[in-house]
């Protein structure tokens, strides 16, 4: 989950903060980057966003099973995933980041679909996505163990995310 997530920042950051400076051209309507540059991209951010999703429900059902002392089937099959989904600090944050990464994923597909007909909405709907991958990234730091600091909490829980905006950068 948090390689995905990760990758999906940098993605995102990679473009709208390296590729489109250094080498953007109003040449190229969709995204202001050459059509192969742009088709890597897209692969590369379609890949870590089915992977994040992938890997968060894996998290959510391997979360219920330690909780709950018991294996996959009876997660499953009582609904125990949603009581952790619904009734625990685990449960609240990834709540937040999959609701961020729908929005990611909206804004990709908005993208996609924009590319031939309005070209011109490629690159904001990119960019916004690079800030909500930031937020998601966000959701890893709240639930760190800097978020247990008996002291000053919220210093630690800031400076971890900053961390790992980096790491992703």
């Amino acid at each position: 989950v948090l390689t995905a997530s990760l990758v999906l920042f940098g993605a995102f950051t990679l473009y709208a903060g390296i590729l489109i400076p250094a080498w953007g051209s109003r040449d190229h309507a969709a995204g202001l980057l050459p059509p192969r540059v742009m088709r890597r991209l897209y692969w590369i951010i379609g890949v870590a966003l089915g992977a994040a999703f992938v890997g968060n429900l894996i998290a959510l059902m391997q979360q219920s099973m330690a909780f709950f002392g018991t294996g996959l089937v009876q997660v499953l099959e009582g609904g125990l995933w949603n009581v952790v989904r619904i009734g625990s600090r685990f449960g609240d944050v990834w709540n937040f980041r999959v609701a961020f990464l729908l929005i990611i994923a909206a804004m990709f597909a908005a993208a996609l679909y924009y590319h031939t007909r309005q070209p011109s909405m490629v690159r904001p709907f990119l960019t916004a996505a690079a800030w909500m991958a930031a937020l998601v990234l966000g959701t890893f730091s709240a639930v760190s163990h800097a978020a247990g600091a008996q002291v000053l909490p919220w210093v630690g829980v800031t400076f971890d995310w900053f961390h790992i905006t980096a790491v992703g950068f």
